[in-house]
C-alpha cells in the first residue's frame, strides 16, 4: 500500500520553516494548572475501543479530527470510523472537528480548492446533525500563509503536527501539538507530561490508530493507557481543543 508523503524538496522544506512565523494569532496564557487535550486524526476505528473508551472512564472528552471522505475505508491506519461512529462520538460529548473531506495537502492544492473541501466536510457533518466545527487540523501538517489568515476567520484554532513545549507562546493559527507515536515520540510525550507538573501550560497530544501493531503514525493501547495514567497523575485539566482555547483566552496576559 502506497502511503502519501508531502513534498520533501528543499523549496517545500523552506516554506514549512517560514510559515510558523507569519500570519500568527498569539496567546500568552498564564496558567496555575496545566491543560492536556487529546486529539485523534482522520480517524481510525481502533481509536474508539483503545483510546476513547479509556478516556471516558476518566470522564474525559477528546477532539476527533474527521475527514468524512475516509469514513468506512481501510488504509495503512486500518479501518476508519463509519458515519454512525462519528455521530455517536458527538452525542457522547466529544468535539468533532474538521480535517478536510478528502484529507488533502494544502501545499498541493489552491486555497480555493482546499476551502471547498473543508466546506464539503462541514456539509457531510451537518447531514449528521453535527454543528459547525470549532477547530481544524491541517492534514499532514501542511499549511500556507494564506490559509492561516483565512482559517482564522472560520475556526477558533487550527492545529499542526509539530511538537511544542507547553510553556511556549501559542499561535492559534498553527497550534503545535505532541505526537503520541510508538517509539521515541512516546517517550517525548511522557517527558512533557512530567514537565507540566512544574511548568503549567497547554499540552495538545495527537495520534492516529491505536492498536497492538500500530502504523508509524499511531501507538499501542498500552502506551495510550500509560499516557492517560501519567496525565491523571500530573493533575492536569483535560479539555477538548475548543474548550482549551476558550480557557486559554480567558487566561491570556
Amino acid at each position: 500500500m502506497t502511503i502519501y508523503q508531502p513534498d520533501m524538496s528543499l523549496k517545500a522544506k523552506l516554506r514549512r520553516r517560514i510559515v510558523p512565523f507569519v500570519a500568527r494569532r498569539v496567546l500568552k496564557p498564564k496558567l496555575a494548572r496545566p491543560i492536556v487535550s487529546f486529539s485523534f486524526d482522520d480517524c481510525p476505528k481502533s481509536v474508539i475501543e483503545n483510546a476513547i473508551k479509556p478516556l471516558a472512564q476518566e470522564n474525559w472528552r477528546s477532539t476527533v479530527y474527521i475527514a468524512m471522505g475516509l469514513c468506512g475505508t481501510t488504509n495503512h491506519l486500518g479501518l476508519h470510523m463509519s458515519a454512525d461512529d462519528v455521530k455517536a462520538l458527538h452525542e457522547d460529548g466529544h468535539e468533532i472537528a474538521d480535517h478536510t473531506y478528502s484529507h488533502i495537502d494544502a501545499m498541493q492544492h489552491s486555497s480555493k480548492d482546499f476551502l471547498a473541501d473543508i466546506e464539503k466536510n462541514q456539509a457531510a457533518l451537518n447531514a449528521l446533525n453535527i454543528p459547525a466545527s470549532q477547530t481544524f487540523a491541517y492534514p499532514y501538517g501542511q499549511v500556507t500563509k494564506d490559509l492561516k489568515f483565512t482559517l482564522a476567520t472560520m475556526f477558533k484554532g487550527a492545529r499542526g503536527i509539530s511538537s511544542r513545549e507547553s510553556i511556549e507562546d501559542i499561535d492559534l493559527n498553527q497550534i503545535r501539538a505532541n505526537r503520541l507515536y510508538a517509539g521515541s515520540e512516546y517517550e517525548k510525550v511522557m517527558n512533557q507530561i512530567e514537565n507540566i507538573k512544574n511548568k503549567p501550560g497547554w499540552l495538545p497530544i495527537f495520534t492516529h490508530d491505536v492498536r497492538e501493531n500500530p502504523s508509524q503514525y499511531g501507538c499501542t493501547p498500552a502506551q495510550m493507557r500509560n499516557v492517560i495514567k501519567a496525565v491523571k497523575s500530573s493533575g492536569a485539566q483535560v479539555l477538548t481543543m475548543a474548550d482549551a482555547i476558550n480557557h486559554l483566552e480567558l487566561a491570556n496576559v
